[in-house]
């Protein structure tokens, strides 16, 4: 009898030992779920790809596909770049069901707090216990960048043909594109485009302004054109921008010099095209000549301050700066 009992205690124990091994396996099994198959890690497997610039793995992971744009910012430095202000990246799925999950990411980008929300749903199931899961399949979001007056742009890091002075890419998500350019005549106040959602189609539009050394070769080029119509003896200078009325004779030479130069602003001019012009600026020239009574023969000398206005037309090739005044 005492033996029976021992033997009944003895399978109990083991029964109960087996009920807390089910128990255990299955607590270990819904927490490898969890962390190491669920749904979260593939977000955060995405975030680190981002940060590596590793655009390959990035864009295996999120299933997604390349829009009919150009993919110069999808890889390498440029992505890198995108996510170097990604910080405190917080993760946590907000919507499960058996054949979907809402995955948000949650991060501060470039100090700015924001969130980007990611759908999966299972792929398949590997040892019969843990779930795979995938992005639902998506396109990745473009930016279209323009900079009226130039060919190329620099956005993070990589140098970016902008035929016809604008283009779209493909980016990634979420990240923080920043244009600027910069060349001996032309540069461009660096702008920031920041990209959180797959749906957005963000747009970074850059302002070309003239470099010193492009203003100095047009302000050279004034004051050359100017002195040129100053050596001509003519009160109508042939293609100027001053002249002076006066219906009397003219003793000897007409003498013109310059008094104040203007001092060019110099903008675009067709930014559809990228030409530049001067317009307006305004200058005072001097005359003098010796005039001639029609009447008595007697001689005056003449000496006036002639206001005028300069308008040209800049073209600018390579290093080089033409000024064609009109």
């Amino acid at each position: 009898m005492e033996r029976s009992e021992r033997i009944v205690r003895a399978v109990g124990a083991w029964f109960v030992l087996i009920l807390l091994a089910l128990a255990g396996a299955a607590v270990t099994i819904a927490l490898v779920n969890k962390y190491a198959y669920g749904p979260e890690t593939d977000v955060r497997d995405y975030f680190q790809a981002l940060q590596a610039g590793d655009g390959g793995k990035a864009l295996g992971l999120l299933n997604a596909q390349v829009p009919d744009s150009n993919a110069a910012l999808l890889d390498g430095e440029p992505l890198a770049e995108a996510s170097k202000g990604l910080e405190n990246v917080s993760v946590r799925t907000v919507a499960l069901s058996g054949d979907r999950a809402v995955v948000r990411a949650s991060y501060t980008l470039n100090g700015h707090e924001a969130s980007s929300e990611f759908t999966l749903h299972p792929a398949e199931t590997q040892w019969g216990f843990f779930t795979v899961w995938d992005f639902d399949p998506s396109t990745l979001p473009t930016m279209n960048v323009a900079m009226p007056g130039s060919t190329a742009v620099d956005i993070n890091g990589a140098s970016v043909a902008l035929p016809g002075s604008s283009r779209e890419f493909a980016v990634f998500y979420p990240g923080i594109y920043t244009g600027s350019y910069t060349s001996p005549m032309v540069r461009a106040e660096p702008q920031e485009a920041a990209v959180s959602d797959a749906r957005e189609n963000t747009a970074m539009k850059l302002e070309a302004e003239p470099s010193e050394r492009l203003t100095h070769q047009v302000d050279k080029q004034i004051h050359e054109h100017l002195d040129e119509c100053a050596a001509q003896d003519s009160l109508y200078p042939a293609g100027c921008p001053f002249s002076y009325q006066f219906d009397g004779r003219i003793q000897g030479r007409v003498s013109w010099s310059i008094k104040d130069y203007p001092t060019p602003y110099v903008s675009l001019d067709d930014a559809a095209a990228g030409r530049w012009h001067v317009s307006d600026s305004r200058g005072i020239a001097r005359i003098e000549f010796t005039a001639v009574d029609l009447y008595d023969g007697t001689t005056s000398q003449v000496t006036d301050e002639v206001p005028f206005l300069l308008s040209a037309d800049v073209r600018v090739t390579g290093d080089e700066v033409t000024l064609t005044p009109r």
